[in-house]
């Protein structure tokens, strides 16, 4: 500032003694082109004034070449038409020290000249997009060069997320369907679900969160199935779902047995401890028949006890009687003596 000051003041003493040698000589006035208007600068406490035919205050400054800080003040304001004789004032923008949440170092932020606390937090809030928090009490405190300012910010995040959304299956009972299979007659496609929160960070950290939007961006699609209900003559549907053909089915009385001395008259040891009369090893899935109804090897399924196999015989075992094995005496306890539908799934000549 001061040079250009000293540069101004050289360039009006050199046009000074121009002036009054040519007034001595008596000759001609001599018109200076590009002095009209006298502008008084005013910096600092500085002054200094200069003639100039420039229209308006951001051109004459532009040609002292000074620079101007977005935050620095210019009186009148640089877009005024230069009229007449006219003082232009600069107050400079200056340093305070910003501290944000609790930080133990400030940053050097510039604040505008004659700011009081509140301006300051103004410009803040429209430079960064943030919101601050401070002290209500000093919003009317004028700022000086290097004050140390503490302000806590207020931070609004949003958060978008895209979310799946199940779809349902839908049954139909079908009686062209064979019982105990399904048909997928249309597969099902996910939803899509948008939900936009907003939360609002103080001081660094979580303090709320509010939903802003919560929408289906597309419904999902249900799966739809059919369900078999039909059975042709000669077949069956076990408990687990699977249909059997059978050749034929009858009412036995059922009754239960196992591997301890009160079931077989064998202990463990004795050779054919744990042999059925075919041969066959005696396990769950073998049961004891009359043969002269149902053959050795002949595959049966029977309620509540599942698919088996004719391996054993009995002299109790007489007719429309069977004797199912079980691992533990406890499971021939809770078996009792029942009647339970049979069905023979082939017959052995």
């Amino acid at each position: 500032m001061k040079k250009y000051l000293y540069a101004l003041a050289g360039l009006m003493l050199v046009f000074a003694v121009f002036i009054t040698t040519a007034n001595a000589m008596e000759t001609e006035e001599i018109a200076i082109p590009g002095y009209r208007v006298t502008v008084t600068l005013v910096e600092d406490g500085m002054s200094l004034s200069a003639n100039t035919e420039l229209e308006t205050i951001g051109e004459f400054l532009d040609f002292l070449h000074i620079r101007l800080n977005e935050l620095d003040q210019v009186t009148p304001s640089v877009n005024t038409v230069i009229e007449g004789p006219i003082e232009v004032e600069i107050l400079r923008a200056f340093p305070v020290y910003l501290k944000l949440d609790g930080a133990e170092e400030g940053v050097v932020i510039y604040a505008r000249p004659n700011s009081f606390l509140l301006t300051f937090v103004n410009d803040l809030r429209v430079q960064t997009g943030l919101d601050f928090i401070f002290d209500r009490d000093s919003w009317q405190n004028q700022l000086e060069p290097h004050d140390i300012i503490e302000l806590t910010t207020v931070k609004r995040v949003t958060y978008d997320v895209f979310e799946n959304v199940d779809y349902e299956t839908i049954y139909t009972y079908d009686d062209e369907l064979l019982k105990g299979t399904r048909e997928v007659y249309q597969f099902g496609a996910l939803g899509g679900r948008q939900i936009s929160t907003q939360v609002t960070y103080i001081g660094g950290i979580p303090y709320s969160s509010t939903v802003l939007l919560d929408e289906m961006l597309w419904q999902p699609i249900n799966a739809q199935v059919n369900i078999g209900t039909h059975l042709p003559p000669g077949h069956a549907i076990s408990a687990c779902g699977e249909v059997f053909a059978y050749t034929r089915a009858f009412l036995a009385e059922a009754t239960a047995y196992t591997l301890d001395f009160a079931s077989t008259g064998r202990h463990p040891g004795d050779p054919l401890f744990g042999v059925t009369a075919s041969g066959m090893m005696a396990q769950v899935g073998v049961v004891a028949v009359d043969t002269n109804v149902i053959p050795f090897h002949t595959r049966l399924y029977i309620e509540g006890y599942g698919f088996a196999i004719a391996g054993d015989r009995g002299g109790a075992i007489r007719g429309d009687k069977v004797d199912l094995f079980f691992d533990t005496r406890e499971e021939v306890f809770n078996f009792g003596r029942r009647h339970i539908n049979v069905w023979i799934l082939d017959e052995i000549e």
